[in-house]
């Protein structure tokens, strides 16, 4: 057996060691050392993911009526913009009586001209016949592309509605294609109604 004095200088580590080789204690392992397990599982996750998706709204379906109806939508909106150009690019052409372009034209020739051109459309070459064909439209629902009439019935005149009142026509020898204004002036005092080609 060790004495005192010998058991004193012993290291706490070599004693330890030897305490636990001849089985007088038993081995624990710190509680800072002891592994953390998680305390969910790893299914949890899932389930919370799987909840949310049930959940989640549908995507809304559109029905074919209404993806018809807005693809109709946007062909005339190209179409009356398609009018406005068509109509723009004559702008100092001349007029010419029973002419319809493409350097020269009456006022009917040019709505003529613009209908076939921007929504296919075949017009007869006469304003009266024109107003007669064309389902009317009312001064405040007037949109870009319409055709604008002047004296009874369009017997007179007609121009392309460009917006914001205005209008290119073939107005007469003198003055060619060019724009006016709708409501004021010489044509203000003789609008007799507006057409819709599309």
């Amino acid at each position: 057996m060790l004495s005192a004095t010998r058991r004193r200088v012993l290291p706490a580590s070599l004693l330890a060691t030897g305490a636990l080789t001849l089985g007088l204690v038993g081995a624990t392992v710190p509680a800072q050392a002891a592994p953390v397990l998680p305390t969910t599982s790893l299914a949890a996750p899932t389930a919370v993911i799987t909840r949310t998706a049930s959940v989640a709204p549908k995507a809304a379906t559109v029905s074919p009526k209404v993806v018809a109806a807005r693809a109709a939508a946007l062909r005339v909106a190209h179409q009356r913009a398609s009018a406005v150009s068509v109509a723009r690019s004559r702008i100092g052409a001349r007029y010419v009586a029973g002419m319809a372009g493409p350097r020269a034209f009456d006022c009917s020739g040019l709505a003529l001209y613009v209908a076939k051109k921007a929504f296919g459309k075949n017009l007869p070459h006469y304003s009266r016949d024109q107003y007669r064909v064309l389902k009317h439209v009312a001064k405040n629902h007037l949109r870009a592309g319409d055709l604008v009439f002047f004296f009874r019935n369009g017997a007179h005149h007609v121009g392309v509605y460009i917006g914001k009142g205005r209008m290119v026509s073939a107005t007469n020898p003198h003055g060619g294609v060019k724009i006016d204004s709708v409501f004021s002036g010489w044509y203000g005092q003789r609008y007799s109604g507006a057409a819709r080609v599309a």
